[in-house]
Parts: structure tokens; C-alpha cells; sequence
């Protein structure tokens, strides 16, 4: 017993002695190396949600457009599930499973939370996700002004991803059934604290909440568009859904645009609803995409039903036409609200309002062109397609 008693007390003693020896640049150290921990795993969750929307097409969803971003894990057990009504934003924790992540935690042991925009989550589906849909959430600093994202022409965040950090005083975590808690009786204020108001929409987050230790990241639909347009098929992709819609207008008959207005020898609006029309952009294969791109076009037919249209392609009856990116440039083009989005000169250039005035389609592109070497920059020229 002799022998036994003296180890334990040995190791006793040098318990206290590294407790005592346990200095300030020691805790320093511990708490880089957990901040480092929440860094990389913000990094990591963010980087998988943006491969996620860029590839949505590709991986299992074959006839869907890109761009979506998952549902939140709802039950804890790290997948995605389908997430509340459509246009509403939904709030849970990452579904790691479902972005083929392992099960990250942050320099707390916390697993991450992840908030989505109802204009980007897939299930269920906006009525339309292209390069002009906003986000959700706006970012404040701590004097409560707004931090302007980088692509999104309200400067909001289609997703963040939070590390929640250790339970403050106030707070209370179970451990539940899930990997990650305890799934749906989970409460959001027991771990994020960075939640503010929601109005007309728009739900405020806190980047640096005095009364809060939560850390976050954000991912804007200008960057997820951004990474689409590194795509080198990402071009053909859309191309081939303005010709989608086109052999749907001829197979038609070229029926009466939208809102259709005089211009020049045209009768000239927006595409006539894709429910009401058939052929390849209704087919399940396009129907997603052609739905998503086609407030983007504008549709005109000879008035008289004569081929009034010239181009390098022959006579036209009639055209369609891609508007692109908008203009942050002057002119601005702003794409918001509903009036915005019945303006014809939000979508197209004063030059190509001129020549479909004249008749004239030779200086008119044909092809959709991305800016793969530098997709931050806009793809604002206007295409079009002969109709004959």
C-alpha cells in the first residue's frame, strides 16, 4: 500500500504544480488554438454550401438549375429536411451529412448553426433564382450600420453559417438524441445570440453583439453566381435554355408577348407564361432553368406577321432576347420590385432598343458569353435569337 500511496500523492503534487504553473500566456495559447478551430470550420462549412449551390445541378438534381443552397438539419442528425414555406428563411444547424462534411464543431465543441434565405433554399423552391435574387439577412456592426456585401444589389446575405461558442449564463443545452443535440427541442437563443428583428422580410444579424460571443460568416448570390461563372459550361447552360424558350415561342406560332407595347415594326414585352406554351422549355429537363432565366428575356413579334426583322441568319418574324447581368454602371440598371422587373430598359442597352427600332439584328450577339477570367465582372450584353 506503501508504494501506492506515495504515487498518489506524487501525482497529486504535480497536478497542483501545473496548476499553478498554468500562466497566462498558457490560456492565451488554449484559446488561439480554439479560435483557430472555429475559423477553419466556418471556413470549411462555407467553402462546401458555395460548392453546394455552384454543383446543385450535377449532384442528385438533374433537372434542376444551379444555385440552391440545402435546407438546415432540423432533428439534429446532420441532414438537411425540408425547411418551412416557400420565400421564408429557415434556421437551423448545418447539415454536414448532406454537404459531405464530417460532423464539425467549433473551439467549444458546439456543432455549427446555418440560417438560409427562402430565395436560395431548395426545398421548397423560390418561383425564380437567377443572378438578380437577394438575400434575406443583413448584417449590422456594433454601432448598427450596415455591412455592405460585395454582390448582391441590397448588399444582403443569402446564407451564414454561426459558430455559437460556449453557453453564456443565461443559456441552457441538452445534450438530446442527435450527434448534434437535441434536434427539434433545441432553442435558438440557448445558442446564437446574433439574431436581431425581422422586418418586411429582412432579418437583421449582429455581427458583434456586445452580449454575445457568437462568430459567423456569411455567403451572398453574388458570390455563389460568381463561382457559377467560373463554370466553363456555365455559358452553354444558359444559352441553351434561351433556346429553349425560343423553340417553345416558334413552336407557338409566336404568340402575343406579355405586357406587349409598339416598338418600332414590334409588338414587344416580356415572355408569355411558360404553362401556356410547349416544347423543350417545359420538358423536365429545362423546366427548372427556363423558369428561373426567363424574366430575363424580352420577346417581340412583327406586327404585321411579316418577316420585319433582318439578320445574319436570314428574316425573322420575331426575336428573343437575353438581357444579361445588370448595369452597376451608368446607366444602372436596379431589377428589385415588380415595376423594376417590367422595364424594359432594366434588361436591355439603349443600342439594342435602336436597332430592334430599325429592324436590324446583324449587330446583335447571338451566343451568351461569361466572363470566366474575371466573374466579378458583369455580363450585361444583350443576345438575341432570331425567331423566322
Amino acid at each position: 500500500m506503501l508504494p501506492i500511496l506515495i504515487l498518489l500523492l506524487s501525482l497529486g503534487g504535480l497536478g497542483w504544480l501545473l496548476a499553478r504553473t498554468d500562466s497566462g500566456a498558457d490560456r492565451a495559447a488554449r484559446q488561439l488554438r480554439r479560435d483557430a478551430q472555429t475559423t477553419r470550420a466556418l471556413e470549411i462549412a462555407r467553402d462546401a454550401l458555395l460548392g453546394f449551390a455552384a454543383n446543385y445541378r450535377n449532384h442528385e438534381h438533374p433537372h434542376a438549375d444551379f444555385g440552391y443552397l440545402p435546407c438546415p438539419d432540423l432533428n439534429g442528425d446532420g441532414s438537411s429536411e425540408t425547411c418551412g414555406t416557400k420565400d421564408q428563411p429557415s434556421i437551423g444547424r448545418l447539415p454536414y451529412l448532406t454537404l459531405n462534411l464530417p460532423d464539425l464543431r467549433d473551439g467549444a465543441g458546439e456543432c455549427l448553426w446555418y440560417a438560409v434565405s427562402g430565395s436560395f433554399k431548395n426545398n421548397p423552391k423560390a418561383d425564380v433564382l437567377n443572378w438578380d435574387s437577394v438575400g434575406q439577412f443583413r448584417l449590422l456592426d456594433r454601432d448598427g450600420q450596415s455591412v455592405v456585401l460585395a454582390g448582391d444589389q441590397l448588399g444582403l446575405a443569402a446564407a451564414i453559417v454561426f459558430a455559437p461558442g460556449p453557453p453564456l449564463g443565461h443559456q441552457q443545452r441538452g445534450p438530446g438524441q442527435g450527434r448534434c443535440g437535441d434536434g427539434q427541442a433545441a432553442r435558438l437563443e440557448d445558442y446564437v445570440e446574433a439574431f436581431g428583428p425581422t422586418q418586411d422580410g429582412i432579418t437583421e444579424i449582429r455581427i458583434d453583439a456586445a452580449a454575445g460571443n457568437d462568430r459567423l460568416l456569411s455567403l451572398s448570390g453574388g458570390e455563389i453566381f460568381a463561382q457559377l461563372k467560373r463554370r466553363t459550361d456555365y455559358a452553354q447552360h444558359l444559352q441553351a435554355s434561351l433556346q429553349a424558350i425560343a423553340d417553345c415561342l416558334e413552336k407557338g406560332g409566336l404568340p402575343s408577348p406579355a405586357l406587349a407595347q409598339p416598338h418600332g415594326p414590334l409588338q414587344f414585352g416580356g415572355v408569355p407564361a411558360l404553362n401556356k406554351l410547349n416544347g423543350p422549355c417545359t420538358d423536365i429537363e429545362r423546366r427548372d432553368a427556363s423558369g428561373n432565366w426567363s424574366e430575363m428575356m424580352r420577346y417581340g413579334r412583327c406586327t404585321d406577321g411579316s418577316p420585319c426583322l433582318a439578320s445574319a441568319q436570314g428574316p425573322c418574324r420575331g426575336v428573343l432576347l437575353f438581357g444579361g447581368e445588370r448595369r452597376s454602371l451608368a446607366p444602372v440598371q436596379h431589377r428589385i420590385n415588380p415595376q423594376d422587373k417590367q422595364t424594359t430598359t432594366e434588361y436591355l442597352e439603349a443600342p439594342t432598343l435602336t436597332a430592334l427600332a430599325a429592324g436590324q439584328l446583324h449587330a446583335l450577339s447571338r451566343q451568351i458569353s461569361l466572363p470566366l477570367l474575371a466573374p466579378t465582372a458583369a455580363a450585361s450584353e444583350d443576345v438575341a435569337l432570331c425567331l423566322p
